[in-house]
């Protein structure tokens, strides 16, 4: 089921874009998204919209399961003009494994809301933001902050 559901939003993203002759962007997220640290890659939809696909992983914390994964997805509005804007978005997180949170183990996906700051080159170069989110995992939800550092290729 997973890999069909990324499948087919890579598929979604890749006929979005056919016509536009927009920038991809490459970058680590510390925090975040993805809980600990993932490798993402986005691509702008249009000079305003993006959308993203993320892979991470770490030790388990819980008996029997070695790793755990996290696989952000989402999309996000940039506002502002030139190289520093705003950025809103949201997605969900996908969880290969589980987590232990207060006692309680949790095996559910995560839903994200996130906004902050992203200076990035219109022109190619480096990339860097720092966000704040509010996740919701589960029974729990708490506000958390990330920040990204990367190339616009």
């Amino acid at each position: 089921m997973l890999k069909k559901l990324s499948l087919f939003g890579l598929f979604i993203i890749t006929l979005t874009t056919y016509g536009y002759s927009q920038k991809n962007n490459i970058y680590t997220e510390l925090g975040g998204a993805g809980y600990t640290r993932t490798f993402n890659y986005e691509r702008m939809l249009t000079n305003n919209i993006l959308a993203r696909a993320g892979y991470g992983s770490s030790r388990a914390q819980v008996p029997g399961d070695k790793k755990i994964r996290f696989m952000p997805i989402g999309a996000a509005y940039l506002m502002g003009l030139g190289d520093h804007k705003f950025e809103l978005g949201g997605g969900m997180t996908m969880i290969q494994g589980t987590l232990e949170m207060r006692g309680d183990y949790i095996e559910d996906n995560s839903i994200f809301f996130g906004g902050g700051y992203r200076y990035q080159k219109g022109t190619g170069g480096f990339l860097i933001s720092v966000k704040g989110y509010y996740l919701f995992l589960g029974k729990f939800s708490a506000p958390w902050a990330g920040m990204s550092l990367g190339w616009t290729l």
